[in-house]
């Protein structure tokens, strides 16, 4: 676990219990993780930090209220790559209740939407215009830039985006869009 210890304290340990059935990261996550974290750190982040706070992973409408009422700049949605649980839903089934729940709060307040950010599951560029037709603001690439990386180095991932954005064009068209705000 040296790769943790930066974020240790001074002589804090950092060896792992061999007979433990966790492995050394759930160990030091358990161990170091603040569970007691709530919703309340929202306006303390953006009082300290002087910065919009965007609430990454919310997946429900009730979690996109909670956000909004604590005061949240910004959501957005993602099931950061659907490692955690098994059964995670796709971020795209989630997005419409997440965007109209977001679009009520704002009404609700008399105040202007926040942003919707999104990833999760883009591959092509009808998958852009689908998030977009279903209210995101910002549309995340996610897996095919590092692939695109690792392949092809800069000009793999220069081949992802003009290839997305091609597709998206061409998904605009057959949709009758001839810009971005048309799709919305």
């Amino acid at each position: 676990m040296q790769n943790f210890a930066k974020y240790m304290n001074k002589g804090q340990e950092t060896e792992l219990k061999a007979n433990s059935k966790e492995s050394g990261l759930a160990q030091f996550v358990r161990v170091h993780k603040d569970n007691n974290i709530d919703w309340s750190i929202i306006p303390y982040i953006q009082k300290h930090s002087g910065l919009p706070v965007f609430v990454k992973g919310v997946m429900c409408k009730e979690d996109a209220r909670i956000a909004l009422d604590n005061g949240a700049d910004g959501i957005y949605v993602s099931n950061h790559g659907a490692r955690q649980l098994d059964t995670t839903p796709a971020t795209i089934e989630v997005l419409k209740e997440i965007v109209d729940e977001a679009s009520l709060f704002a009404r609700e307040n008399s105040t202007k939407r926040v942003e919707i950010l999104f990833d999760g599951g883009v591959r092509t560029g009808s998958d852009v215009l689908k998030a977009l037709a279903l209210g995101a603001d910002t549309v995340w690439i996610g897996r095919p830039v590092p692939w695109a990386l690792s392949c092809e180095g800069t000009k793999g991932v220069e081949n992802v985006i003009r290839l997305l954005n091609q597709e998206l064009k061409e998904a605009m068209l057959k949709c009758g869009c001839n810009s971005i705000e048309d799709i919305k």
